[in-house]
């Protein structure tokens, strides 16, 4: 005779398969994923570099305060940051690129790519590891001198220029494997300028009494104040071989008379200049005895004067710097 199972034991005998049945499944869970679905495994995909630039300010003053550029970049693990560089194309004529590392500001390469633009652009290949981390954030800042803008109908036109950024793979170049791009960042640019006006032609007599050369410098247009120039002038011989060791001549500071006999190259105190206004400085010159003119277009000495700023290396034998070209006069022996 077959025995039937009471009510009560039928309960526990159902819930002991229950809970077996439930142990099968956690047990299912936790083995090892199917070749079919990958993403049981809980492994995301490679994630994609994304590059962002901005700047801060409204616009680049071309021969004015530095441009703070910020670089970020994302989706990079240290690994894949050992082996990727970030170009930064530039689309004006920068004099200085720099990239702040502990603490301090540091020049960045520059050099001259035809690969962004038909124009040509200058380019700064910058690492994006450092001391072993992959780098999210660069913080740069950019130097540029002045630079003229032909007016039409007596108004300077609406300038824009650009700045952008590629990660690239290769380290020898930066138009080789581009990885991410940022968008391109348009600089409005202020079309304030400089100009610096001196004489033509002096005349001076050979130890006779000095002449007055003087340099006069105008903020001629836009809507900001110029900070920290400086009016950097220097002395060169008149002829080839020659030596201005012996001539005398001096610099007016404040009203008074600074002798500079035996320098070749003085710069001024640093200035500003709100728009419309001028700054003029004034140099005393006189030629030494037995300076004599054997013709009426002999040139015993050569002033050069330009408009610098502290950032900015002024050469000595000829300054440049927030203004193009320096601008001379040639003092002639007098007859």
């Amino acid at each position: 005779m077959t025995r039937k199972p009471r009510p009560a034991v039928a309960l526990m005998v159902a819930a002991s398969v229950v809970a077996m049945t439930a142990l099968a499944g956690c047990g299912g869970r936790t083995s090892a994923p199917s070749a079919k679905n990958p993403s049981a495994s809980g492994s995301a995909p490679a994630p994609h570099p994304v590059v962002r630039l901005s700047a801060d300010g409204d616009a680049l003053v071309p021969g004015g305060p530095p441009l703070p550029l910020h670089l970020s970049v994302a989706g990079l693990t240290a690994g894949q940051a050992l082996r990727r560089q970030v170009a930064l194309y530039i689309g004006i004529v920068p004099d200085k690129v720099q990239i702040r590392e502990n603490g301090s500001w540091h020049d960045v390469p520059l050099q001259w790519t035809n690969e962004q633009d038909d124009n040509g652009e200058f380019a700064g290949i910058l690492p994006l590891s450092y001391r072993g981390k992959a780098r999210t954030r660069l913080d740069l800042r950019m130097f540029t001198a002045d630079q003229r803008r032909d007016s039409v109908d007596g108004r300077t036109p609406a300038v824009t220029e650009t700045v952008a950024a590629q990660m690239a793979q290769d380290p020898r170049s930066p138009d080789i494997h581009p990885s991410a791009s940022a968008a391109r960042l348009r600089l409005p640019v202020d079309p304030t300028h400089l100009t610096v006006e001196v004489p033509q032609i002096l005349r001076a007599t050979g130890g006779g009494p000095p002449v007055e050369w003087s340099v006069k410098v105008r903020n001629a247009a836009g809507k900001r104040t110029r900070s920290d120039l400086r009016v950097a002038v220097s002395l060169a011989p008149g002829e080839i071989g020659g030596s201005v060791r012996r001539l005398h001549w001096s610099i007016n500071r404040q009203g008074h008379w600074t002798d500079l006999t035996g320098r070749t190259h003085v710069e001024t105190d640093a200035f500003d200049l709100a728009p419309g206004q001028s700054r003029t400085v004034r140099i005393r010159l006189a030629l030494p005895a037995g300076a004599e003119a054997s013709s009426s277009d002999q040139v015993g000495a050569v002033l050069f004067a330009a408009v610098t700023a502290p950032w900015w290396p002024s050469d000595p034998e000829q300054p440049t710097g927030v203004t193009h070209d320096a601008q001379g006069t040639n003092v002639l022996v007098a007859r």
